[in-house]
């Protein structure tokens, strides 16, 4: 599974820039080269003495692609990380430069500030960034070229994108909140404008500068919402079987956008996102791959681990805390573990280093010029409840914590028993993903670190950040109890998530 990209050719590769007489005004999502006598040629930026040629050398076959572990990888490739200060994006930083990819990232540190507004902090401390750029280069040697750079500001984000002329951008400058979009208007509206606008400007910008990079979208599973019908999260676009039956006619859906049903305006930037990309693919053959993403948890990554002054983020309060996250936390305070209203919310996971091995090799496994493609990244379906029995079983069983879960007031508009179905085939049999981590043994990797003396006492301090109070209904007020109990109690009911990974 190693080499699964070695038959790509020029055709994926960054590198490659196209000459001849070629028509690009079919759509992205094939290569229908249209023109009369069309013929594709291109030039390589890092072999120019090949002159013109056809785009059929392999990556195998190619020098410039040398084999890995995560498939075949262009040397030294060039990877700008938007928001490289994040939770994910230090994480990724780190990885890539580990693997000998030429690292730069622009943050504005709006997360931090974010974060600093709910009068909370990061419970894992972590260094300001020359810091942080020191430490990677002392302990990985890693040199990471970076910028102090808001996405909304386009000349500078140009002049840097120009400078650095990158093969590959990964986009995690957005907000990922979505209690902190539903907070009122001026936080709603600030969400959707970095959003939204940052994306498209960013798409702008790579047209002009790096057209033949890919840019690696972080998008969410949130934007599919939860049908309940029943019907299969397909990946982000309908397979070419499905069809649409009404009043005796029958419709191919092959190839056509699913529907999507956001739950938060955070989630219908996201939307928003998707059809931006999808178009900017369409006009003006870039190529994109928009990760929809579980629930991301976790403390891990070889690289992070090396050092504590390479630590991610790791945030619990109700603006910024995950699920997982913030019931281990709970469970270090003594606190009961908090689900909202049923519990039998279903919800798709992965963890912190499953998430960085999908992108990495997603990067390094570029589309088609043209090709907006969609991937789910998922490694397991959890109701809330049963994540939050995995918390308290791992908490009393590994670390002797006696831990209770409490139903309160669900402060989301959402429904709360829903059958979910979702498709992630493409990360495995396409781009060789394998699951590494469980959800018990991030949750026990969880539990050592925020057990240390330091964090506990940095949980301590921001505790009363946890509880929700922003609710969708515009109220503002802490939810209440519904019901306390112990872990165990509960017979299981309700739907049980299905998640296809087969081929």
């Amino acid at each position: 599974m190693a080499c699964i990209n070695a038959k790509k050719t020029c055709w994926n590769c960054p590198a490659a820039k196209f000459k001849g007489n070629v028509d690009f005004t079919a759509c992205g999502q094939s290569r229908n080269i249209e023109a009369e006598n069309a013929q594709i040629m291109i030039e390589c930026r890092r072999r120019p003495g090949l002159g013109h040629f056809e785009p059929t050398i392999t990556f195998e076959d190619c020098p410039e692609w040398e084999e890995g572990d995560y498939g075949y990888m262009l040397k030294n490739m060039k990877v700008m990380i938007l928001g490289i200060d994040g939770y994910l994006g230090w994480a990724l930083a780190l990885k890539l430069g580990k693997l000998g990819c030429k690292v730069s990232g622009v943050d504005n540190y709006w997360r931090r500030d974010c974060v600093a507004e709910k009068g909370s902090h990061t419970v894992v401390p972590i260094e300001r960034m020359t810091d942080r750029l020191h430490a990677a280069r002392e302990v990985h040697g890693i040199d990471i070229n970076f910028r102090r750079i808001d996405v909304m500001d386009r000349d500078k984000l140009r002049e840097f994108m120009d400078e650095v002329k990158p093969e590959a951008i990964v986009h995690y400058a957005e907000c990922p909140s979505a209690p902190y979009s539903m907070v009122d208007a001026k936080h709603a509206i600030k969400v959707q404008e970095n959003n939204v606008l940052g994306t498209l400007g960013v798409l702008f910008i790579m047209k002009d500068i790096a057209p033949e990079a890919s840019l690696i979208k972080l998008g969410t599973m949130g934007e599919y919402g939860a049908p309940l019908t029943g019907r299969p999260l397909f990946e982000g676009i309908f397979p070419s079987d499905a069809a649409l039956e009404w009043k005796g006619r029958k419709w191919s859906l092959g190839g056509e956008l699913t529907p999507r049903d956001p739950v938060s305006f955070y989630h219908c930037s996201k939307v928003q996102d998707t059809f931006n990309v999808y178009e900017a693919c369409k006009y003006w053959w870039l190529r994109s791959y928009d990760i929809m993403q579980g629930v991301i948890y976790g403390v891990h990554t070889d690289e992070i681990a090396t050092d504590p002054r390479l630590k991610t983020r790791f945030d619990m309060d109700e603006w910024f805390g995950t699920v997982v996250n913030r019931f281990v936390a709970q469970a270090v305070l003594g606190m009961p573990l908090t689900i909202y209203g049923r519990g039998e919310q279903i919800r798709a996971f992965i963890a912190l280093d499953d998430a960085m091995q999908c992108m990495v090799r997603l990067i390094f496994s570029p589309p088609e010029p043209g090709q907006y493609d969609v991937v789910n990244q998922v490694s397991g379906l959890f109701k809330v409840s049963d994540i939050a029995e995995a918390v308290a079983r791992v908490g009393k069983e590994k670390f002797g914590l006696e831990i209770k879960i409490q139903r309160i007031e669900n402060p989301r508009v959402e429904s709360e028993k829903h059958p979910l179905e979702v498709v992630s085939k493409k990360l495995p049999n396409e781009f060789g993903f394998e699951q590494g981590v469980t959800l018990e043994k991030e949750v026990e990797r969880m539990f050592e670190v925020l057990l240390q003396p330091e964090v506990k006492k940095r949980l301590e301090e921001k505790k009363h950040t946890i509880m929700p109070k922003t609710r969708w209904s515009g109220m503002k007020k802490e939810s209440g109890t519904l019901e306390v109990y112990e872990p165990g109690s509960k017979e299981k009911e309700g739907f049980e998530g299905v998640l296809r990974r087969g081929a």
